[in-house]
Formats: structure tokens, C-alpha cells, sequence
């Protein structure tokens, strides 16, 4: 799919996506939570379903009518009955927290289950789990480090240490399967990365009743045989895909915008955001009725996304309008995405004009006059939200592969539609 994006004039309030870090999370939770779980607002993004499908290969009943989900959990039980079995293949689609984190639930069921994936989340690392999986108990074997991988529990819990540099990722999985294991468990956490994704995930199982501790974010105690509960909840406005609305109306809204939906009940990273709104010194106020931002003359920033990655693409956009050259810290973060979102931002603002220098951990950009160009997503949807802010903002850019933002925010282009954005094609 093509989509040529427009210099637009944009105004008006839009309602920012759910959190689909957040959906798949309460979904994990709702499948081991014995009875009626219900999610209203849920996201319809391709990782969400990817998450709603996992739990029902692992035992759950899951209905959805528009943007409510029910969830009848309660798993994993004891399969000695052969009620509900899981079945023998869960699959996450290209979803990386999906398949990490549903990954050591399925450790805890005694039926061998094997774990695949698809397109670029083939190529991701997932070394962790060959090791740590076997050490509380359970069998795991990968492919050289990589998807498929097939695990057999039950894990037991007990005593592990992990790498965290790569992703949180491992580590969200651990501490959401961890409390449902017969005997207490102790994690040592070297090199943690992306901290606020890792209090994300401990919020959400305590608004279902389980306890993690802590210590520094460097040793984590589980307490075995706890009881998730169901209830009834909506799931938060995702700060993640909020970012590009948000950088759309600083470059481009002289009226503002203002975006709903969006608050911290549940810590999300990306709301860090507000951040860089503040560094560039772009016009920005919060209150009962959203976020409103508004057109803005932009500095140069500086800013360390290491805890944040997903908000370099954004960013990096919202410093190709700035009047100098802005450092972004953090791009040894993006090797290991739906991309290797380093290179793909330098390849494709390049061909806009936009020139991006990364050394090491440093991202630099430095504005320019952005010119005509037809932009590459590679396949990576924060990437092709990113080429689409330059369009908005600069001169008209050509989106190709654009239907990968079905990962995260499928109505993306219609939502700037709907605020004045200028974008044909399909």
C-alpha cells in the first residue's frame, strides 16, 4: 500500500488509540485470572489480536463485540481432566511482546508447547530464554536463539538471573507467569533497560491482585501460587501512537490539537514525550479535556530515549523541523525492532533531506528543507508514521509498505485525516 502525505494545516480534537502495550498485558492477566475478565476500549491493532489468539490456544474463551473483549480465564489448571487443553502451536504474529511474554505462561502448562512468530520477529534475539526457562524448572529449546521455540513445563519458579540490556521484554514475561508457579521466585536483573515498561507490567498484575517486588529494578521476589483476579476495565490511551499526533501539531497546527484520552494511571514510557515537548519548547497545555498542542517555533533538543525507544521515530521527526542539530541518546536501543530503526531512519530521511548521523548510542539530526521523496517503511510501522509527520510538516512524501501500521494503529492515516491531514491512496 502507497500513501502520499501532504503538507496539511491541521486543528481540531482526536482521541488517541488504546495502549496495546497495556491490552496485551491485561490479556496475559485475564487468562490466568479464574473467571470473566471484560476490557472495554480494547485496541484493534494487530499485536492486540495477536494476544487475544495466544490466550485461546492456551485454554481461554475469548468473545469480542466491537472494542469489548471478554476473557473466561483460569489458566493454566490442572489438564489431568483433558478439559480445555492447549493447543500444541501459539502464534504471535510479529508481536515481540507477545511472544516473550506469553512464552514462559506457556512454560508453566505440562504440555509441550511450541512458540512462532512471523516476518521480522523471526530475526529477533531470544537467547534469554535458554537458559533461564530451564534454571526455574521448565524445558525450553530455541532455534539458535531465535523463534520457533518449543517449551515444556510446569515451571516451578525458583532462583534465575537475566539480561536485560536487550529488551524488558524477557523479564515482563517472567513476572507475569512467575506468580502462578508452585514455589517462590527470585530474579536477578543485570543491565535493565526500558524500567517504565517493567512498572507498567507490575501495575497491571497488582489491578488484578498480584504482588511483585522489587529492589533497585535489580532483584525481583514473586511469591508462588498467586490468584489473579478478574474484573471489569478499559484499557488506557497508548502515549506510544499519541507521539505522532502529537509532533503533527507542533509542526503543523497553528490552531492546536488536542488529543483525548490519554493519562498515567498505568505508567507508560512514552509519556516522556511531554518532555521533549518541553526541551524544544513547543506550546503545549494538559487539562480536564486533553492534551492540547499547537504549532511551535522548534529548538534544538537534546534527548535520552534508552528507557523510552519507541519515541525516537517521533522525535526524529519533530527534530527534522528544529532550527539546529538535535541528539537523540538511545539508538543502540532500535537494532532489535520490527526494524533496525537506526539505519531505516537515516536511509529514509535522507532521501527528504533530512540528514541523520548516528555514532555509537548518538542520534544526530539535522534539519533541512525536506523536498519530494518516496519513503520506505520496511515493513515497520512506527517508521512509516514517522515518514508521514515529514509530509505533513515539509513536502509531499510517498509512503510505501504503508499497511504495516496495522501493528499498532491500523486507522492511523484516517485519524490525521480526520484532524485536516492531507493524504491520498491506498
Amino acid at each position: 500500500m502507497k500513501k502520499d502525505v501532504y503538507p496539511s494545516i491541521l486543528k481540531g480534537e482526536i482521541k488517541a488509540p488504546g495502549s496495546k502495550s497495556i491490552a496485551q498485558r491485561m490479556v496475559a492477566a485475564a487468562l490466568m485470572a479464574k473467571g470473566k475478565t471484560v476490557l472495554y476500549d480494547y485496541p484493534d491493532s494487530a499485536d492486540c489480536q495477536a494476544a487475544l489468539q495466544v490466550a485461546q490456544s492456551l485454554g481461554a474463551v475469548v468473545t469480542k463485540v466491537g472494542n469489548e473483549v471478554t476473557i473466561q480465564g483460569g489458566f493454566p489448571q490442572n489438564f489431568q481432566t483433558g478439559i480445555r487443553n492447549p493447543k500444541p502451536q501459539i502464534f504471535c504474529g510479529e508481536s515481540g511482546l507477545a511472544s516473550r511474554m506469553f512464552t514462559p505462561i506457556a512454560a508453566l502448562y505440562s504440555e509441550a508447547i511450541k512458540v512462532e512468530g512471523e516476518g521480522s520477529l523471526l530475526t529477533r534475539p531470544f537467547t534469554e530464554f535458554d537458559s533461564v526457562l530451564p534454571a526455574l524448572g521448565a524445558e525450553c529449546e530455541s532455534t539458535a536463539g531465535k523463534l520457533p521455540i518449543r517449551v515444556k513445563g510446569p515451571m516451578l519458579g525458583g532462583k534465575a538471573s537475566l539480561d536485560g540490556s536487550v529488551s524488558s521484554q524477557f523479564l515482563t514475561g517472567l513476572l507475569m507467569a512467575l506468580p502462578k508457579a508452585s514455589n517462590n521466585s527470585k530474579i536477578e536483573v543485570q543491565n535493565l533497560t526500558s524500567i517504565p515498561y517493567v512498572k507498567m507490567t507490575m501495575e497491571v498484575a497488582g489491578l488484578f491482585g498480584v504482588e511483585i517486588k522489587h529492589t533497585n529494578y535489580e532483584t525481583f521476589t514473586v511469591k508462588s501460587n498467586q490468584a489473579y483476579q478478574p474484573l471489569k476495565v478499559a484499557v488506557p490511551g497508548d502515549w506510544s501512537g499519541a507521539a505522532f499526533l502529537i509532533v503533527a501539531a507542533a509542526i503543523a497546527s497553528e490552531e492546536g490539537v488536542t488529543i483525548t484520552n490519554l493519562s498515567n494511571d498505568i505508567t507508560q514510557a512514552d509519556s516522556r514525550i511531554l518532555e521533549v515537548l518541553e526541551k524544544a519548547k513547543v506550546h503545549f497545555t494538559i487539562d480536564k479535556k486533553g492534551l492540547f498542542v499547537k504549532q511551535s517555533e522548534i529548538e534544538a533538543f537534546e534527548f535520552d530515549a534508552t528507557d523510552c525507544p519507541d519515541l525516537m521515530p517521533p522525535i526524529a521527526a519533530l527534530a527534522a523541523f528544529a532550527n539546529g542539530v538535535s541528539t537523540l541518546k538511545g539508538a543502540k536501543r532500535l537494532v532489535h525492532k520490527e526494524s533496525n530503526r537506526s539505519k531505516a531512519l537515516q536511509e529514509e530521511f535522507g532521501k527528504a533531506n533530512i540528514r541523520v548521523v548516528v555514532r555509537d548510542d548518538e542520534m544526530m539530526v539535522y534539519p533541512s528543507h525536506i523536498r519530494p521523496a518516496i519513503l520506505n517503511s520496511h515493513n515497520d510501522h512506527r517508521i512509516a508514521m514517522a515518514a508521514a509527520l515529514l509530509g505533513i510538516g515539509g513536502d509531499k512524501i510517498s509512503v510505501m509498505g504503508a499497511e504495516c501500521v496495522s501493528k499498532s494503529y491500523p486507522d492511523f492515516f484516517e485519524a490525521m485525516q480526520s484532524i485536516g491531514a492531507k493524504i491520498s491512496g491506498k
